[in-house]
């Protein structure tokens, strides 16, 4: 079977409306900070660090090295909170850069996946993973357009208060 383009249509719509986003903010509007403290160019790092979980996922690499974490967790605030330290002195360009280098190799892997490879479960690809059987299109989804569509939402949230804040 082929790719699943509809599933890549989908990717690409999500994507494109985070990018425009961004792109409307300009540099400046990159290093705009929220009452969270978390600045609109940490959302596109923490982005970019799920993308590199999901081609790690892919390759079958460990996922939280592939994020450049090394201390073992589960707890998803946790795994946010490291990356958002990681990444937090990073300039909004050097964001940008890892945002955009980050969406392009995924993509490049998402290209290369099947119908079949979609629907095959997660511990096919993470075989120290045994019991999670959750098909791969679940992650793609989770870790691309719907994780996409979340940080709209909190980006413009973000623009929103800083706006009224001024």
């Amino acid at each position: 079977m082929t790719r699943d383009d509809a599933l890549l249509e989908r990717v690409d719509t999500s994507w494109n409306e985070l990018s425009e986003l961004v792109a409307k903010l300009g540099p400046d509007g990159l290093a705009r900070t929220g009452p969270d403290r978390w600045a609109v160019k940490d959302h596109l790092a923490h982005v970019a660090a799920w993308e590199h979980s999901l081609l790690a996922l892919i390759e079958g690499r460990d996922r939280l090295s592939a994020m450049g974490l090394y201390e073992p967790s589960e707890e998803v605030d946790a795994i946010n909170g490291a990356i958002l330290k990681l990444h937090q002195d990073e300039t909004p360009q050097e964001a940008l850069k890892y945002f955009w280098e980050t969406h392009a190799q995924l993509m490049a892997a998402l290209g290369n996946l099947s119908e079949d490879d979609l629907q095959k479960p997660y511990s096919h690809y993470q075989p120290s993973d045994p019991d999670e059987e959750r098909p791969m299109i679940l992650w793609v989804a989770g870790n691309t357009y719907e994780h996409y569509a979340e940080h709209v939402g909190w980006i413009n949230q973000l623009i929103n208060e800083s706006s009224a804040a001024r």
